[in-house]
């Protein structure tokens, strides 16, 4: 059989890998077959392991443009800020423009429903060295903020880092079922409170009327 021209192989990897996310994303890694991606991009089997070798390695392709979303919208742009207060402010807007996606709007659920199998082991440790990243990253945010006295988060800098990773999980796991406002009312309320919670200045106090 002739090889396709490569703008038809691209063509065909890029709707592999859409249709992938999107799927993977609502149903999990159980919930979506080959053939489930097979007909939902109107391909062959065939052209599926033509560009991916099983569906853990579409998975795990899948999965890491998810977490490159996170450090995009998040993640990264926290890392390049040197002030404590920017970075807290940096978290909440950039989930907030990250729910505005529509990569992420059609659901992401699916990529927190990993089953712990011997041929899903690389994808789950892809994951939780994702997570270890995004809590370190919170952790050194807040530290931050200690140091440069503008919050006090008293001996609770590990367990404060890991409860708010867990909140942004809890506020993108849903979007599937709410709204974009109810969601960013329920970002604005978590916001507020971290801020009044532990802030130590009043200047930061009114921060939390535009958040």
């Amino acid at each position: 059989m002739p090889r396709k021209p490569a703008h038809a192989q691209f063509d065909a990897l890029k709707a592999i890998r859409e249709q992938a996310f999107v799927l993977f994303g609502r149903f999990g890694y159980e919930g979506v077959s080959i053939g489930d991606i097979a007909r939902a991009t109107k391909l062959s089997k065939g052209a599926l392991y033509w560009h991916f070798e099983n569906k853990e390695k579409l998975y795990l392709d899948c999965l890491l443009r998810l977490h490159a979303i996170f450090n995009e919208y998040i993640f990264d742009p926290m890392r390049g800020q040197t002030d404590g207060v920017a970075r807290h402010l940096t978290l909440f807007t950039g989930l907030g423009r990250l729910l505005l996606d529509p990569r992420v709007t059609r659901g992401v659920g699916g990529y927190w429903m990993i089953p712990s199998r011997p041929e899903t082991a690389h994808i789950l440790k892809a994951q939780r060295a994702f997570e270890a990243a995004c809590v370190d990253t919170m952790k050194e945010t807040l530290r931050l903020g200690v140091v440069q006295g503008r919050f006090d988060y008293k001996d609770d800098l590990d367990e404060m880092a890991r409860a708010i990773i867990a909140l942004v999980e809890a506020v993108v796991l849903p979007l599937r079922h709410q709204g974009a406002d109810e969601v960013h009312r329920i970002l604005g309320v978590l916001a507020r409170s971290l801020f009044r919670a532990y802030a130590t200045a009043d200047d930061l106090l009114k921060l939390t009327r535009s958040l």
